[in-house]
């Protein structure tokens, strides 16, 4: 019997004009490979526009063990230490930089903000923090730099979070979809300050949730519907190929195509832009991560095909100027 044979997918590329800016990317050693400089770089040159990004704290440099609240800002410095690797390059790098900080010190995470602003050289724009929580044993974390229970209805989070605002820094927030009316809780506390709901609010598919795909949607939409009434947050359409979700395709990096991502990731993708509307979603490929699922560039061309129907604003406000305003970029 002849063995079959499957060449990668190679796409052209949808939209190569449109600019895009990364609003989520990490660079790290982690899930069995290095993704540094590098292999970003070679990835946002593959044909789209990608014109710049922002790094998003993933646990690198440091020892998330450690009780010292301090060492967070040695991540910042690793994304430092990558920028310069990418001197001379079109694609500005790390223009942004959202770190790590425990917000569950109240006012006095205020020195490790400080020192997150002065290591990045003024490309410092927020924290980024994992309130993701669920007891279910697959679909919750249970590792290092996640929280075993739900915070979102501390004190000290909410004295953090508006010391962020009066900053000028941007919150992230990454939790699950039972999650949303306690976040949508949260930023009713602090409307004063700039909130993004990271990879689209976390619709679990997996664990106790894996054979309640329509349920989950349900809730999750209602949810998503729900915080959207919150003028301070803002929604981040990434990270739908998170294995938690449920949402890779079959064929992984090499063989999933974008119609096969489009037709998956479709519903939840816009109804986030539906709902919070193409002035309050900004795209973020969630690379490495989400290149588990499809390339960089079948990636992208999924995100422009489920969004093809906005106007050719709307398509610049998600894919670039929502990232530049929110981020304060150039």
């Amino acid at each position: 019997m002849t063995q079959q044979t499957h060449t990668p997918v190679h796409e052209d590329i949808v939209l190569p004009q449109l600019a895009v800016i990364d609003s989520h990317m990490h660079l790290w050693d982690r899930i069995g490979f290095d993704y540094f400089a590098p292999e970003f770089l070679a990835d946002v040159a593959d044909g789209h526009n990608v014109q710049s990004s922002i790094y998003v704290e993933c646990g690198m440099a440091y020892d998330a063990f450690s009780p010292d609240p301090m060492l967070v800002v040695d991540e910042t410095r690793h994304a430092m230490q990558q920028v310069a690797l990418a001197r001379g390059h079109s694609h500005r790098l790390a223009e942004g930089i959202l770190g790590a900080a425990n917000l569950l010190l109240g006012s006095a995470v205020q020195p490790v903000l400080e020192a997150h602003v002065d290591a990045s050289e003024g490309r410092f724009r927020g924290v980024r923090f994992r309130v993701a929580y669920d007891a279910d044993p697959e679909a919750g974390y249970h590792e290092s730099g996640y929280l075993n229970q739900n915070v979102l209805d501390r004190p000290e989070l909410v004295e953090s979070a508006r010391l962020l605002g009066r900053m000028g820094l941007t919150l992230e927030l990454w939790g699950f979809h039972p999650q949303l009316a306690d976040i949508k809780a949260f930023a009713r506390m602090v409307p004063e300050v700039q909130i993004v709901l990271n990879h689209i609010g976390g619709p679990l598919g997996v664990g106790r949730y894996a054979h309640e795909r329509a349920e989950v949607f349900k809730a999750w939409s209602a949810g998503i519907t729900a915080l959207s009434d919150e003028p301070n947050v803002m929604v981040k359409l990434s990270g739908l190929g998170i294995s938690r979700l449920g949402l890779r395709q079959p064929g992984g990096q090499d063989h999933t195509t974008s119609d096969q991502l489009a037709a998956a990731w479709g519903p939840f993708v816009r109804h986030c832009v539906e709902s919070f509307g193409p002035d309050r979603s900004i795209f973020g490929s969630n690379f490495p991560v989400d290149r588990a699922t499809a390339s960089y560039r079948t990636l992208l061309n999924a995100y422009k095909k489920i969004l093809l129907g906005l106007s050719d604003s709307d398509l610049r406000a998600v894919f670039a100027d929502n990232a530049r305003r929110t981020y304060r970029l150039t």
